[in-house]
Formats: C-alpha cells, sequence, structure tokens
C-alpha cells in the first residue's frame, strides 16, 4: 500500500504545483502549502481545530515544552546530577581529601538551569512541535509517529531558516528575534548551541547518563 501511494504523489507532483494541493489526497481535510526542504514538500491542516485528536495530545505536550524551555525530563538530569556533585563532594569532605570543583561543577549546573529558563525559544522543543502541524502528503496524520518525525526532524534541520518560519508561523512574543538579521540569527543559535553543548557535558561529567541518555540532538 506504501508504495502505491508513493507512486500516487510521484505523480501528482508531476502534474502539479505543490503550491496548488488545497485538499489532503488521503484524509477529507482542507490543506495549505507549508515549505519544501529537498525533493519533499510539507503542508499543514487549513484550519488546526482540524487535527486529529490521537496527534492534538503530542502537540499539547510539545507547546508546553517549548513554553517552558526545560521539559521535565531536563529537569530531572540537571537536578540528579546537581545532587550527584553535591553527594561526592560530601564524600570527599569525609575522606579529609575536599574537591571543591565538584561543588563548583554543582552551581555551574543551577546557573545553566537559570540560563535555559531565560531562552526566548527552545529550537528542539519548536522543531518537534513545528511537526506536528507540518506533514509530507504520506505521513499519516490520524496519530503522531514518534520515529517518523524524529527522521522528519533531524531532515529539517539542515535547513536553518525553518527556524525563522516556525517562529513566525507557530509563535508569538519573538518580534525582537524576527527583527535580526540572517548572520545575527545565526548567531544566537550558535550561542544557544555551544550553552547546550556545555550542559550536556556537565550533565555527562556527573557519571549519572550516557551520550545516549542525553537531551534531543543538534540544534
Amino acid at each position: 500500500m506504501k508504495h502505491l501511494y508513493n507512486l500516487y504523489y510521484y505523480f501528482l507532483f508531476k502534474v502539479k504545483d505543490p503550491k496548488k494541493v488545497t485538499a489532503h489526497p488521503r484524509y477529507d481535510k482542507q490543506i495549505k502549502y507549508g515549505f519544501t526542504v529537498g525533493s519533499k514538500h510539507y503542508y499543514r491542516l487549513l484550519h488546526d481545530y482540524d487535527i486529529f485528536e490521537s496527534r492534538f495530545r503530542y502537540l499539547k505536550t510539545f507547546y508546553q515544552e517549548v513554553e517552558n524551555k526545560l521539559t521535565s525530563n531536563d529537569i530531572n538530569q540537571f537536578a540528579d546530577a546537581t545532587g550527584k556533585y553535591i553527594e561526592d563532594y560530601e564524600k570527599s569532605l569525609h575522606k579529609g581529601e575536599p574537591q571543591p570543583d565538584l561543588l563548583a561543577k554543582a552551581k555551574d549546573l543551577q546557573s545553566e538551569v537559570k540560563y535555559r529558563s531565560e531562552w526566548l525559544f527552545e529550537p528542539t522543543s519548536l522543531y518537534k512541535y513545528a511537526s506536528v502541524f507540518y506533514f509530507d502528503l504520506q505521513e499519516d496524520i490520524l496519530d503522531y509517529d514518534v520515529e517518523y518525525n524524529h527522521e522528519k526532524i533531524v531532515y529539517w534541520s539542515k535547513k536553518k531558516t525553518l527556524l525563522i518560519l516556525f517562529l513566525k508561523e507557530l509563535m508569538t512574543g519573538v518580534d525582537n528575534l524576527l527583527a535580526l538579521s540572517k548572520e545575527d540569527f545565526n548567531t544566537y543559535l550558535s550561542e544557544l548551541q555551544q550553552k547546550n553543548d556545555k550542559q550536556q557535558k556537565l550533565i555527562l561529567e556527573s557519571g549519572l547518563l550516557s551520550n545516549k541518555n542525553t537531551i534531543e540532538a543538534e540544534i
């Protein structure tokens, strides 16, 4: 069945401008063109209230992530790593061999949590949030396939300008970011990436996590 759909979409775009597709070929829903990455065209529903219930649950979860800048998983990782540094520092005191660098790392993690909460938006969460709204016509939009959408986000991350589109289309209160030049916006993203890398390094050094359990992927 999937191969039949692939063939259908191939011929659909051979004869029709992707920007003129206004109805979903599999579901009785009106859609509108969003953007293209490589050879894939992405759309969103014309009316957001048409999002299917199973998919909408993910929308609410990811929206909360974007608003909070920190997921509950992030907070737990920061808290566990901070606690581990304090615990190891206390052990070093009992041994009569104090290691102040452990306490310094715990304080660093505290400041990193505060810094993260002040971000204007969290890029990885914004990608996830956008992945619910935007879909290609081969995607099953009755629900939200986590694996399929992870691959979609990795694909999107190669086109940095999409973040600006997502900010414009999906977010409010970020006018100061949208006013930045492309170079300044890329600098902002680069700084966030550096901070994200530093945070992950501090958490990994605590010895509680492996690279496989760290927070999402690259911005």
